[in-house]
């Protein structure tokens, strides 16, 4: 073998190595299969060559599209062919780790938001500025959308807050980290000493629970607000059964979430109708307080529900709903809702 052949052979051979390590990075997925075609090429000129040079009295003879070939050109024509028949079985591969590859992009863009609105990854971060943000509903300006930042107990000058209470509409301890629990605190009178003494929206709705142990998935109850008027300027507490119960197995969220959003604004405006007009509401996440649930799921139903609801009552005299982002992946999940929801005008 000349140094010229011997040169020739290697170049190839590294190139085949070269291009096959290439084509099976990841981001080759749908492709991967048909870039090892030239790869097999050249490893079959290298081999043909090394064959021939070393051996030279080797023959192969064959016939391909009606020609006969044979010498080092018949090796490399086996070679070729075979290469062509084996990409012709393995194009369905390509095509599947295609959509694969295009899914898990997919996935990756719909997770983005979340990761944007964190800090370097890690647990949710609780946020503790109150900002609002909220879009008006296409064709009717007088109707918004939107979401506030934060701890409930902070935010003021919010008509009505929306309690997702379970079906047996039992409010939680004072000292849960509960929206049911920082409303039932709240509204209460307080000695100096900042403990209850009267549970007045605990009080009211058990009360209103003496005919029955429980009510339906859905089904929504009006109190006061005790404390909360003058603290915070809330006129109503509308209670929605939000979460359903069951021994051993604690709470999980209601099936049609839709029924409560539409069910907590119909009170609302039916409220109005018969006192002080009620124009803004907070509307927590319903029943992902205890993480039975899909977050983003969740917040894109409720978002979805209320502009449904807006659209099939136009005189509404409900002027926006917030829906309240405790934490900071929250926030960027409502944030992209509200952003993606074609009903809504954005800038």
């Amino acid at each position: 073998m000349t140094p010229l052949h011997l040169g020739v052979m290697t170049v190839f051979t590294i190139s085949g190595i070269t291009l096959q390590i290439w084509s099976s990075q990841p981001k080759r997925a749908g492709q991967q299969h048909a870039l090892q075609l030239p790869a097999i090429l050249l490893y079959s000129l290298a081999a043909a060559l090394f064959l021939f040079s070393v051996f030279p009295d080797s023959m192969t003879e064959g016939r391909a599209l009606g020609f006969g070939i044979g010498g080092a050109a018949g090796f490399a024509a086996f070679f070729m062919l075979a290469s062509f028949t084996w990409l012709s079985r393995t194009r369905r591969q390509d095509e599947l780790a295609g959509q694969v590859q295009k899914l898990l992009l997919e996935n990756a863009a719909l997770h983005r938001p979340v990761s944007a609105g964190r800090d370097g990854g890690g647990p949710p971060r609780v946020l503790s500025e109150c900002t609002r943000y909220e879009l008006p509903l296409r064709g009717s300006r007088k109707h918004r959308v939107g979401m506030v930042t934060g701890n409930l107990a902070n935010i003021l000058g919010t008509d009505v807050w929306v309690n997702p209470e379970n079906t047996r509409m039992e409010m939680s301890r004072v000292d849960e980290p509960t929206v049911s629990a920082t409303i039932r605190y709240h509204g209460g009178v307080r000695d100096s000493a900042g403990h209850l003494t009267h549970d007045t929206i605990g009080l009211e709705l058990a009360k209103q629970m003496t005919d029955g142990t429980h009510v339906a998935a859905g089904q929504v109850l009006v109190t006061g607000p005790g404390e909360l008027e003058e603290t915070h300027q809330v006129r109503r507490i509308v209670h929605v059964a939000a979460v359903e119960g069951e021994p051993g197995s604690g709470f999980r969220q209601v099936m049609d979430l839709e029924r409560c959003v539409r069910n907590v604004l119909t009170e609302v405006d039916r409220v109005s109708t018969d006192g002080p007009a009620l124009r803004s509401v907070v509307l927590p996440l319903l029943g992902t307080g205890g993480g039975n649930s899909d977050l983003e799921a969740t917040v894109t139903r409720l978002v979805s529900a209320t502009v449904d609801y807006f659209h099939s009552h136009k005189s509404s005299r409900i002027r926006v709903v917030y829906l309240l982002a405790y934490t900071d992946v929250q926030a960027a999940l409502c944030r992209d809702s509200l952003d993606r929801e074609a009903a809504l005008a954005g800038d």
